[in-house]
């Protein structure tokens, strides 16, 4: 599924992986949606593994870093007077 979607939320389950030796490891949903407007979306999502998870969110962040940084320095997206 692919296009654009509004909003984004990540939670513990409900999906889990089997463990060797038993018990079982809770994953971690990424759901991509959109609340509602002209044409809304279908739901995007994965699970992920715990530590992928974390791994991404550390991408997300420098990436959300990064961006405000080259706005401010570049002065991206300022209306011209």
């Amino acid at each position: 599924m692919s296009g654009y979607r509004s909003e984004i939320n990540a939670s513990a389950g409900p999906s889990r992986i089997g463990r060797v030796g038993g018990g079982a490891l809770l994953l971690v949903r990424v759901r991509l949606f959109d609340c509602g407007g002209e044409d809304p979306q279908p739901d995007a999502y994965t699970d992920l593994l715990p530590r992928d998870a974390r791994r991404l969110a550390l991408e997300l962040l420098a990436a959300a870093e990064n961006a405000e940084r080259q706005t401010e320095q570049a002065g991206f997206w300022k209306q011209a007077r």
